[in-house]
C-alpha cells in the first residue's frame, strides 16, 4: 500500500516502542535502588537489635554473675563469723583458708584489727612510715601529712611543726575543716589537707578506725604490706618474718620491727574478706568488720562495717 507523505513523518509502533525502553530502565532501575535501600535500612535496625539483645543478655548475665557471687560472699564470711564466734580460744594471727560452695573456690582472709594501723592512735612516725611505704611518697611530704592527720584529729587548735588547722584549710580554699575529734571512717582522710584520692587508695586496706587500741601493731596479726611499713620498707625483714610467722605463729621474733610501733594486744573485732572469682578473672571481695564479742539481733557478733567491691588482685 502507498504510503503518504504525512505516514513517513510519523513513526512506527515499533519505533514508540523502542523510544520508551530508556524511561522504563531508568523507572526500573530507581525502584531497585528504592529496595536496595530499604533492605539495607532493614539491615542496619536488625543490626542495632541483635546487639541491642546481646548487649541485654550479657548484662541480665553480669548482673546474675555478681548476685550470686555476693551471695557467696555473704555465706563465706558468715561460716567463719561462726568459727570465731564460737571458738573456745581465738588465735589472734592473720587467717587464711578456702571454701567451696556450688563447685567455687571462696578466699577467706582473717585480719585481727590489731594487725591494721589505727588511724585515731597511731602516732606520727607510724603514719609517717604508712604515708611514705604504702603512699609512695617521699619522706618529708610523709611527714607533713602525717603531722596534719594528727593536727585533723586532735581537739586544740595549734598546728603541728609541719601541720595544719583550720586557718590552712581556709586559706588553701579547702571546703573541709578539721574534725577535733576521731576519724569515723578511712574515708575521712580525704579531707586531710593535701591527702588526694590515689594517696588515700593506697593505703586505705592497711588502716582502721574502729580497734580504739594503743596506737601499735601487732606483726603476728599483720597481713605483709603492713609489715612492710613496720620495717620502714625492708622487704627481706618482712617477708622473713611473714615466713617464720608462718612456720612458728605467735612465737615469731619480732625484734627487728621498732619496738614503738608493735605491741601484742588480742582483740575481738576482725576484718572478715571473702574473695570470689568472676568470670573476667576480677574477683567480687566482700569485707565486714565484726566484733565477735558483741551480740546483736540475735547474732552472736555485731558488724561494724561492710562493703563490696571488684578487684583486680587480692591483697598480701
Amino acid at each position: 500500500m502507498p504510503r503518504t507523505l504525512r505516514d513517513l513523518h510519523r513513526p512506527s509502533a515499533a519505533l514508540r516502542t523502542t523510544a520508551s525502553w530508556p524511561r522504563a530502565a531508568r523507572s526500573g532501575g530507581l525502584a531497585l535502588v528504592a529496595v536496595l535501600w530499604m533492605v539495607a535500612a532493614l539491615m542496619v535496625t536488625a543490626t542495632g537489635v541483635l546487639y541491642a539483645v546481646r548487649g541485654e543478655v550479657r548484662t541480665v548475665a553480669s548482673f546474675r554473675e555478681m548476685a550470686a557471687a555476693g551471695a557467696l560472699g555473704d555465706a563465706g564470711v558468715i561460716l567463719a563469723a561462726r568459727e570465731l564466734a564460737g571458738a573456745q580460744n581465738r588465735e589472734n594471727r592473720l587467717q587464711r583458708s578456702e571454701v567451696s560452695f556450688e563447685q567455687v573456690a571462696v578466699g577467706i582472709r582473717i585480719v585481727p584489727l590489731t594487725g591494721l594501723i589505727d588511724l585515731n592512735s597511731a602516732q606520727e612516725p607510724l603514719l609517717t612510715n604508712l604515708i611514705a611505704i604504702a603512699g609512695e611518697v617521699d619522706r618529708g611530704r610523709a611527714a607533713r601529712l602525717a603531722q596534719r592527720i594528727i593536727d585533723w584529729r586532735d581537739i586544740d587548735d595549734q598546728p603541728q611543726p609541719d601541720g595544719a588547722e583550720d586557718s590552712a584549710y581556709a586559706a588553701a580554699g579547702s571546703p573541709f575543716r578539721t574534725r577535733g575529734g576521731p576519724f569515723e571512717s578511712p574515708e575521712d582522710l580525704l579531707q586531710v589537707l593535701d591527702i588526694d584520692f590515689d594517696l588515700y587508695d593506697r593505703i586505705r586496706p592497711l588502716v582502721t578506725v574502729h580497734l580504739g587500741g594503743n596506737g601499735r601493731v601487732d606483726p603476728a596479726a599483720a597481713p605483709l604490706p603492713v609489715l612492710r611499713v613496720l620495717a620502714a620498707g625492708n622487704e627481706q625483714i618482712a617477708s622473713a618474718y611473714a615466713g617464720a610467722r608462718e612456720t612458728s605463729g605467735a612465737l615469731a621474733d619480732t625484734t627487728r620491727f621498732p619496738a614503738a610501733f608493735v605491741a601484742r594486744s588480742p582483740s575481738s573485732r576482725y576484718l572478715i574478706e571473702a574473695s570470689v572469682p568472676l568470670s573476667s578473672g576480677a574477683f567480687l571481695v566482700t569485707r565486714r568488720i565484726l566484733d565477735v564479742a558483741s551480740a546483736q539481733e540475735g547474732l552472736a557478733w555485731e558488724t561494724l562495717w561492710a562493703e563490696r567491691v571488684v578487684e583486680a588482685g587480692l591483697n598480701g
